[in-house]
């Protein structure tokens, strides 16, 4: 996969060049935050793409993403750019997610992506215990790991040596 690198990220030159034709093909004028965000949930159907991660549902299609990064897409297309290609490249890893979820329906796995105010992203997975308590797992993805879809197998596969069974046979995932 052919890679550009856009400041201190690397994105596919494939969503690169979408996001661009995207920011370039859209009239000029002074943008809301709201009205990137909507345009970020027409571009990204069927993602959950939300500034409070109180709201993100159930699944592994979730971004939350800083107001203030909003914020920057509207007033910069070079930042929209960025971001949009950003957040195109995650629908690779879909369906690594969702075939580990499949694999490991014990962990009840819930799972987003998190565009803080510094404009980096992690991935942030939530796995239940046999206590019913939540784990939250962070990683980045940093040059030499590759793409999020291999990054993120990695990891969870990890993740799931810490499993055990209880007496009745349930496994789940040591805090």
């Amino acid at each position: 996969m052919s890679m550009t690198r856009i400041g201190a990220l690397n994105v596919s030159t494939t969503s690169y060049n979408r996001a661009r034709e995207i920011v370039r093909n859209k009239p000029e004028g002074r943008k809301t935050a709201q009205e990137v965000l909507a345009s970020l949930r027409e571009m990204m159907p069927g993602w959950t793409i939300v500034t409070d991660s109180a709201d993100w549902s159930k699944g592994v299609r979730n971004i939350e993403i800083d107001y203030d990064v909003l914020e920057r897409m509207a007033e910069d297309p070079e930042t929209m750019v960025k971001f949009k290609a950003l957040i195109m490249d995650l629908e690779e890893a879909v369906p690594a997610l969702e075939a580990w979820k499949e694999e490991h329906p014990e962990a009840s796995l819930k799972f987003h992506f998190d565009i803080n105010q510094q404009g980096q992203l992690q991935a942030v997975a939530m796995l239940r215990t046999l206590l019913g308590e939540e784990v939250e797992n962070r990683f980045d993805l940093y040059e030499h790991h590759g793409t999020w879809a291999g990054m993120i197998t990695r990891t969870l596969d990890a993740l799931a040596q810490n499993q055990v069974t209880d007496a009745d046979g349930n496994r789940s995932w040591v805090v």
